[in-house]
């Protein structure tokens, strides 16, 4: 269960916010987050057990979100197929209903 959050809002020199996005697109994450763990590690005093527990929480995270995009990558393939099943089932229907076979089509090519 998480805790509620609150915005906090603070003032950066231009320098330091170019590095922060920097620091962002490296790891394909964002100036927002970046800048949370970034406090968040320095709140911590380097406590080696605050932040063990603070990556463990970040890993189960991440786990969580691999398992959504392989389930939607699976749902995504499973709807592309069945996709092409219909196709050729409407293709079958329309030559069926046109009165041309599937034997006239490949001559006609």
């Amino acid at each position: 269960m998480t805790s509620p959050t609150r915005p906090l809002s603070i003032r950066l020199n231009i320098v330091d916010i170019e590095q922060l996005n920097e620091r962002a697109k490296r790891i394909s994450g964002t100036p927002t987050g970046v800048a949370r763990e970034l406090i968040l590690s320095g709140l911590s005093d380097g406590d080696p057990f605050a932040q063990a527990a603070r990556l463990l929480k970040i890993e189960r995270r991440l786990a969580i979100v691999s398992q959504d995009l392989s389930a939607t990558s699976q749902t995504i393939l499973a709807h592309q197929h069945t996709s092409v099943r219909i196709e050729a089932m409407f293709e079958e229907l329309l030559r069926a209903l046109s009165g041309t076979s599937s034997e006239d089509q490949n001559h006609a090519a």
